[in-house]
């Protein structure tokens, strides 16, 4: 049962105004809206779904075990693990985003007075989620579920701004795929070590068009 505290803990690490610059960065998507891949509601969802796969397989099953690691004091395997999710950042974006945004969160951290010296340098975005999930009382899986739905909040917010979507649409999606975000984690935690990664090619081709992009309001 998820106890009162995890749960403020919850609403705390995965609410848009966490300090980490999050509403800054699109993933590519900024990129897909101007190329014309994602212009209404269905291929937003279709866009949303395929990269969502890429968490399943990447981001939150590494998340799970950086929190196992961390909390077992195996700064080897967090060092492991951290690289490896670096290192499956395919562009320069994608991998600048994800620095920022550890680094901001190192940052938050450290300023609530809570010990970062197990962090691998420089340490990834899954590594210090997974430490401030344990300093705020939050299991692993909780953990994972949380950043999901942060990821899908600000994929939405991101459309909201570039797509004539307005907030009706933007709570049906919501709505919609809560479901699939479920699915997603139940995957990622049977999966094994060596399969674990996925690439994406449409996001990576939207994410390095996004590099010189003429005009933009995100980050990546």
């Amino acid at each position: 049962m998820t106890t009162d505290n995890e749960l403020l803990g919850l609403l705390q690490l995965a609410s848009p105004s966490l300090p980490i610059g999050g509403f800054a960065w699109s993933a590519g998507l900024e990129s897909a809206i101007e190329l014309g891949w994602v212009k209404n509601d269905a291929q937003l969802k279709h866009w949303l779904l395929t990269m969502l796969q890429g968490l399943a397989y990447l981001d939150l099953p590494v998340l799970l075990r950086l929190y196992d690691a961390q909390k077992a004091g195996q700064n080897e395997v967090v060092a492991y693990w951290s690289d490896f999710i670096r290192a499956s950042r395919e562009t320069r974006e994608l991998l600048f985003e994800d620095e920022q945004q550890a680094l901001a969160l190192v940052r938050l951290l450290k300023g609530q007075g809570i010990e970062v010296n197990g962090l691998p340098e420089p340490p990834a975005l899954m590594s210090v989620w997974a430490l401030a999930a344990q300093s705020w009382g939050l299991s692993a899986y909780t953990a994972a579920l949380g950043f999901a739905w942060s990821w899908l909040e600000n994929q939405l917010a991101v459309a909201a701004k570039t797509l004539p979507l307005g907030q009706t649409s933007v709570q049906r999606l919501l709505l919609a795929l809560k479901p699939e975000l479920i699915r997603a984690l139940a995957l990622a935690t049977s999966l094994d070590d060596d399969q674990l990664g996925l690439g994406l090619p449409g996001q990576v081709q939207a994410s390095a068009l996004h590099e010189t992009q003429y005009s933009r309001l995100f980050r990546s």
